[in-house]
């Protein structure tokens, strides 16, 4: 067997481990009614210049990846009260369906894509710089006037599941969310989309500001053409240290979590001083 075939095969063999461990450890299956594929029209991406990944299409697949998530990042939802969760750039709402079927209120947030290569990238940005030069998102959304979109790419998939939504771009501070409105505030491979890594501070602290509890923010790994930029590979790893010693504005990180062999996931809550 050549080196890179062996490489490979233990590559496999280490994922499979990992599924296997968490299938021990969390061993309950998603509800049936949740692994019905969605009921969409044939048009549904016709205002789009593109689909969203084919992945993000089949809800059988995303509910089990959000039904897993819950269990590592949010055990404690799968039972007790009733508790108010919003997610930001929920995208096919996978997460909160998962949190609904367990009796929690839940909201969703998305707005356009701005993350391809080229002018008004957002992922570069300054929190609270205005997107520029651009006519239309990633997915061929048309910007108003205003410079905001009259839609979002996971529209129809959010229609179809009846999820109640905010739409407004997390870059721009402050949100239009009023203090401490809810519980629980997600934000699960999202922030990288909202601006430069030097800025994310000020994005956690916004979802405290609207959370009355729990803050979770699952971080992307660092990208290959990103790694390159000197600046924004130190910056993230700057903003992973902060997370993990995350105690203000009421907060504390109480547990940092492993994704993709790195410390990627960081749980904060509201303690009792």
């Amino acid at each position: 067997m050549s080196e890179d075939r062996a490489e490979a095969a233990e590559r496999a063999h280490a994922r499979l481990m990992r599924v296997m461990d968490v299938g021990q450890l969390f061993p309950s299956a998603p509800p049936r009614e949740l692994m019905a594929e969605y009921d969409l029209p044939a048009d549904a991406w016709d205002h789009l210049t593109r689909r969203p990944q084919r992945k993000y299409l089949s809800r059988r697949r995303n509910i089990r990846r959000a039904w897993n998530r819950v269990q590592v990042f949010l055990p404690e939802l799968m039972g007790g009260p009733a508790q108010d969760v919003l997610e930001l750039s929920t995208a096919h709402g996978a997460v909160l369906e998962v949190l609904r079927h367990f009796g929690h209120r839940v909201t969703g947030n998305d707005y356009a894509n701005f993350v391809a290569a080229g002018e008004g990238r957002t992922l570069l940005r300054a929190p609270g710089e205005a997107i520029t030069g651009r006519a239309v998102d990633d997915y061929g959304i048309p910007l108003g006037p205003d410079g905001a979109p009259a839609d979002w790419p996971y529209r129809p998939i959010i229609e179809s599941i009846g999820i109640p939504m905010k739409i407004f771009d997390c870059g721009r501070l402050p949100w239009p969310v009023a203090d401490k409105s809810f519980d629980v505030v997600l934000s699960l491979q999202a922030i990288e989309h909202y601006c430069h890594p030097s800025g994310w501070d000020e994005i956690v602290a916004e979802m405290c500001r609207v959370a009355r509890r729990t803050v979770v923010v699952l971080l992307n790994p660092l990208r290959p053409d990103l790694a390159q930029d000197a600046d924004y590979a130190r910056a993230f790893e700057t903003a992973r240290l902060r997370l993990r010693d995350w105690d203000r504005d009421g907060f504390r990180c109480i547990g940092c979590h492993i994704a993709w062999g790195q410390a990627l996931g960081f749980k904060l809550m509201r303690l009792a001083s």
